[in-house]
């Protein structure tokens, strides 16, 4: 039977050690109190992926680093399946982020976020059929990330079916087509369908950080049903990584600022917490190769 060595020992303290204080070194983002008239405006993230299933992280981690990034709430969009969010949701509420349930809809050559279902939305229709399924269940459908192959998908008619459509997503730094792809969606969609919600989603599953794309929503209630309300009446904008906020210009204009300084505050990682992983990677690294006799 391997036994652990002294470079093991070493190596597992290490990586303890720097676990620990990255953890407590990296510093929470700032989340103020965000009003416009009657309505508060609220920082969200409707496509995120989580285990069991094709993300990276458990509900409650991605609750906790959510609140971590100044986002008011998250929804749990796996594909074609629900069985994470209905098993751990409720262990997720400490962290004061609201966990809204979904489903990425995931059909050949079209993907959509579904938000706020009560149970998973069969993926084997058309796009009219998914979205009538999503609204019989009270919720609302979003086109995701509309670019590259299933961008010809996404017909006239389908996106005066949807509620809202991906803007800013992580897939517009992969390449200037894609980039292109996103803003020419949003302004087809916006022909056809004037008061579509535009969205920024980050789709975490392992390497995307979450709410690097968000959705500002301008809600009446500060409830599930509050930001479904606010996304079927076009009240949101869409921020991307770069700190750019598209949306109806009036409400993009009163984000403007929060977008350009959250882009930042997420898009700076303190020396602290760097060394601190730098030092937790190299003891998992030692004690893998070096741990055991």
């Amino acid at each position: 039977m391997a036994a652990i060595t002294r470079a093991g020992v070493v190596g597992a303290g290490l990586a303890a050690a720097g676990m620990i204080a990255a953890t407590l070194a990296e510093p929470a983002m700032r989340v103020d109190v965000r009003q416009l008239g009657d309505e508060r405006i609220l920082a969200v993230d409707l496509h995120v992926h989580t285990t069991p299933g094709d993300g990276a992280l458990l509900p409650w981690d991605l609750a906790r680093e959510a609140r971590r990034r100044g986002l008011d709430a998250i929804a749990i969009t796996a594909h074609n399946q629900m069985v994470a969010i209905r098993a751990t949701a409720p262990l997720s509420t400490p962290f004061g982020v609201l966990l809204i349930p979904g489903e990425e809809v995931t059909m050949p050559f079209v993907h959509i976020a579904a938000i706020d279902l009560d149970h998973a939305v069969d993926w084997r229709g058309s796009i009219a059929s998914v979205v009538a399924a999503v609204h019989a269940q009270g919720g609302v459908a979003i086109a995701a990330h509309p670019a590259e192959a299933d961008r010809r998908a996404w017909t006239d008619e389908a996106f005066r079916l949807v509620d809202g459509v991906e803007v800013a997503h992580p897939t517009m730094y992969a390449g200037p087509r894609n980039r292109a792809d996103l803003k020419s969606a949003y302004a087809q969609a916006l022909q056809v369908h004037p008061t579509i919600a535009a969205i920024g989603s980050s789709d975490e599953h392992t390497a995307e950080p979450i709410g690097l794309c968000r959705t500002y929503v301008f809600v009446r209630a500060v409830t599930t049903e509050g930001i479904v309300d606010a996304i079927r009446r076009g009240r949101t904008v869409a921020c991307d990584g770069d700190g750019v906020a598209t949306g109806p210009a009036p409400l993009a204009a009163a984000v403007a600022d929060f977008c350009r300084a959250d882009a930042a505050a997420g898009q700076r990682t303190p020396t602290m917490p760097r060394l601190a992983t730098a030092i937790a990677w190299i003891g998992l690294v030692g004690l893998a190769f070096c741990g055991f006799a």
